[in-house]
Order: C-alpha cells, then structure tokens, then sequence
C-alpha cells in the first residue's frame, strides 16, 4: 500500500529513509529566507508540565553530532514557556524561518531527538504524548517533526495514542502502515536526529501551515512537506487523502531559504 516509500531507503545512510509505510529521519544544517503573516500578541509566562522529573543529566549527541540534552524522562520535559520571546511578525520575510526561542532537544526513547522551546512550545508532555504548541509558524513546525519522531520512536502503546491524536487522517492505513515499518526498521528512532533546515512556506495562517524539514542525504539535502492544521487548540498533521504523499521527499542541493533551529 505504500510500497512507494522504499523509493526514499537510500537516504537511509545519512537522510531520511521510509520504508513500506514509515520513515527513518536524519539531517544536517544552514538558513535562509521567505514570506510571513501573523504573530503573537500578549507576553504570557506559562509553567510547564511533564510526567516525570524536571533534572537533566550529562549531555549526550545524535548521529551527526547535535548536542542532545538527557533526562530521566524518555517522553522529554515540557520547558517553562514565555510568549514575549517568540519571534515577531514583524520581522519580514525572516519571520517563517526563524527558529523558536530557547530551543533544546532532549533525547528521547532510543536517543530520538525531541525538540522543545521557551517559547512556542510544548507546554506538556503526558503520558509520552507532547501538546500545547503556540498557534505560531514555529509551533507548527516545532509540532510537525515532534509527531514525527514520537511515532518512529516512541514505544509500543505511545506511538499509536500520537497517531490518534497528533494526526488528523489516515485511519487504519497510517496505522498498520506505520506499524509495519516499525517491525521492520527496530533502530528506526536514532534517525531522528535534529534537522538541518525548517522553513513555513508563505501564507501561514492560524488554522493552517506547510512546514518543510530539511534533513542530511549523501549528497545535499532531503525535503519532507508536513500540512499541518490547528484543531482543539493544537497543531495536528493534515495526512493527504494519498497517504503516501505525506512520506514522500524532494532533493535538495542547498538550504537556502531554511532556518536553522538548533
């Protein structure tokens, strides 16, 4: 059924790989511009919450050596959030590349990384599911690659709770696609190593985004799409009505015009 996804396997060694029904990510780094619209208003200083405990230990690094930050909890620790930090609307073209403030990834089951910010989110993680992204560029983005990795990463039990409810589509396909992979690629989680590149393309609005992710390849860059849709004051993954279509990649041989969230 998605047998058109192996076509990204040999992005496996240093990109993103799919296989059957899933992906194996991985990625690299640089920056550039877009377009923009919309942007926070008020400054709300907002706690976190996580199951678990608060403290990080020694930090640790993914496969490209990206610092990833250790906690006893492999869900991650949700931060303490601040909307006066986000990146404003203002800022032009700059605004839908701009990274959140604060950013940390945290390693997750299997040395996933997880990413996290002061300012655009999450506000909690519960139970291994994060949620409570800001209605920002950058807490869709944020939102994007985070039900990603928890659906590789996560283990038995969390990542089809991510899938219902960090996905808005799909039905049985996704899962016993996404299921199917799983079995198949068991080291599936430390692909998911911090991006290289994010970008939202231009007309963002609050109900709606397009996030691109930009992961390392063997000879430039790999590209994923992510729809994104704001639903129950939260981002979910739009999946296309060809679920295929949500896996499938675009070369890339710079990162112009992607921001570096790292």
């Amino acid at each position: 059924m998605m047998a058109s996804l192996r076509g990204l396997l040999p992005l496996l060694a240093v990109g993103i790989a799919v296989t059957a029904c899933g992906l194996l990510v991985a990625v690299g780094h640089q920056h550039g511009d877009e377009q923009t619209e919309q942007s926070p208003s008020t400054s709300v200083v907002v706690p976190s919450q996580s199951d678990g405990p608060r403290e990080f230990g020694l930090p640790s690094a993914d496969m490209f050596g990206n610092r990833l930050e250790t906690t006893s909890d492999r869900g991650g620790v949700a931060l303490p959030q601040d909307s006066a930090q986000r990146p404003a609307a203002e800022s032009g073209p700059l605004y839908l590349i701009s990274p959140p403030s604060g950013m940390m990834w945290q390693r997750g089951w299997g040395g996933a990384a997880l990413g996290f910010s002061h300012s655009d989110g999450p506000t909690r993680v519960h139970d291994g599911i994060a949620s409570g992204f800001a209605d920002t560029p950058q807490g869709a983005g944020l939102a994007a690659y985070d039900a990603l990795g928890r659906t590789l990463a996560a283990p038995d039990g969390i990542w089809q709770q991510v899938i219902a409810q960090r996905y808005l589509g799909g039905g049985q396909a996704l899962m016993d696609g996404m299921a199917r992979s799983r079995r198949n690629n068991p080291a599936a989680s430390k692909y998911v190593v911090v991006p290289d590149g994010f970008r939202i393309l231009p007309g963002f609005r609050p109900d709606f985004a397009v996030v691109e992710i930009a992961v390392r390849a063997h000879d430039g860059w790999a590209s994923s799409t992510w729809p994104m849709v704001w639903v129950g004051d939260d981002w979910k993954v739009r999946v296309p009505d060809r679920v295929d279509d949500l896996w499938a990649s675009t070369h890339l041989s710079s990162l112009a015009g992607f921001g570096v969230w790292k």
